[in-house]
């Protein structure tokens, strides 16, 4: 479905919903552990997709309201197919995993993520002793068949994921194994990785790029409760900075480098406070002014910044963002098209966009499928003259379910339209 958001004035408090990289990497550090608890996690598409992973490794699983029990396996013994739908995530990290079973797994996905490459984190698996078999991208679907044995190996990770997915897979390894990394894009992820681990007993050694991981190692994960998530967050603070007041709450300090849209937002001039001490961020209605933005370890805030871009007075440039072209959809070209479409004046480039802000007159927008595009660009119907329509909107379900909902009861104006 399509919806329309009409320039309206937001007021009031929201709470964001927990971190979809919490939630993923909690589920698979639990269904390795023999017992453990999940308190509070993200109930989404993706997610979704990764418990459903978890119990084709075969982790009993119980959900009690927001409380997810686990009895994990020691090992993994997976044979079949498995379809994980639009979730990289899922299929990256459990690429890893099921690395360990002696038994041929299929791993696919839906036709979006059919045409994401995972070249680097096969070969890599490969020269550990697994058996991967794909095209030359190493596209889904794939064939997995183990058993990765551990050992030395330098990896360019166009994405993150590949080196958490190496994280979680090596521990189980027979013997002791060395990651370097040639280039590290994204290491807050990573870091919410390493916290994960922490938590569930397994040691790994981080040196700048490089990660030492003894093997043999156990996860003994007990109990993780699932912080709020500051990619979500990030559009509920553009919409009070763009139409109104919002108090953001449950805002802890985290590790997720997602946090850095409270600078962002500051150094663009936007009145922002973070009240660290109890979890609310306040964020109001602000002129904003254009500033440089090194998107390397921050992607999945670009579509926010980019809606504030064409609100914000002078130029804007996002850089360090190639990485963007693949994820869901080319992000880039994502967020250029739909800028475009507003009439916002905008450069596309290999590794981000250059923005000059403006008056929006209104018109459509597509989310192309991506849980992010709709999200963000819904935003700027607040402050359009004539609204904005997103074209299927419903993919928010991603990442944020109940996300109109929630715009709604900030007093936005919200349409749904059948298309």
């Amino acid at each position: 479905m399509d919806v329309r958001i009409l320039r309206s004035e937001v007021d009031g408090k929201a709470t964001p919903p927990p971190s979809k990289s919490y939630t993923h990497r909690a589920f698979i550090a639990a269904s390795l552990s023999p017992s453990a608890l999940v308190e509070n996690p993200l109930f989404s598409d993706d997610t979704l997709a990764t418990l459903k992973a978890c119990r084709f490794i075969g982790a009993e699983v119980t959900r009690w309201k927001d409380l997810i029990a686990f009895r994990g396996v020691e090992d993994v013994e997976s044979s079949g197919y498995i379809n994980v739908e639009n979730s990289g995530t899922t299929l990256r990290l459990f690429l890893g995993i099921l690395s360990h079973s002696k038994r041929i797994c299929v791993i696919d996905g839906d036709s979006s993520l059919r045409k994401r490459p995972n070249r680097s984190l096969a070969l890599t698996l490969n020269k550990l002793g697994a058996k991967i078999w794909g095209d030359y991208d190493f596209k889904a679907p794939l064939k997995v068949c183990g058993i990765v044995t551990g050992g030395e190996v330098s990896i360019r990770a166009e994405s993150s994921q590949f080196i958490s997915s190496l994280l979680f897979s090596l521990p189980l390894a027979k013997y002791d194994s060395e990651i370097k990394v040639e280039e590290v894009k994204s290491r807050p992820y990573i870091d919410i990785t390493l916290h994960v681990l922490e938590e569930s007993g397994i040691e790994v050694k981080a040196d700048g790029k490089n990660f030492y991981i003894p093997g043999e190692q156990s996860y003994s994960l007990k109990t993780f409760s699932v912080p709020a998530d500051f990619s979500s967050a990030s559009y509920l603070i553009a919409a009070g900075l763009l139409a109104g007041r919002v108090e953001v709450l449950n805002m802890s300090d985290s590790r997720q480098g997602d946090k850095r849209i409270v600078d962002i937002a500051k150094q663009m001039g936007g009145n922002v406070r973070w009240d660290k001490e109890n979890g609310v961020i306040t964020a109001k209605q602000s002129e904003l002014e254009g500033i440089e933005v090194d998107a390397s370890d921050i992607p999945d805030l670009v579509p926010t910044i980019a809606v504030l871009a064409a609100v914000a007075r002078g130029k804007t440039t996002i850089y360090n963002a190639e990485h963007l072209r693949i994820k869901e959809i080319d992000r880039i070209d994502g967020c250029y098209k739909n800028l475009r479409s507003l009439g916002i004046e905008v450069e596309k480039r290999r590794d981000g966009l250059v923005i000059k802000g403006g008056s929006i007159r209104g018109g459509t927008v597509d989310s192309f499928g991506d849980h992010r595009m709709a999200l963000a660009f819904s935003l700027l119907g607040l402050v359009a003259e004539e609204g904005v329509t997103v074209k299927n909107a419903e993919v928010v379900s991603v990442s944020f379910p109940g996300y109109f909902d929630v715009l709604k009861n900030l007093s936005a104006k919200v349409e749904w339209i059948k298309s």
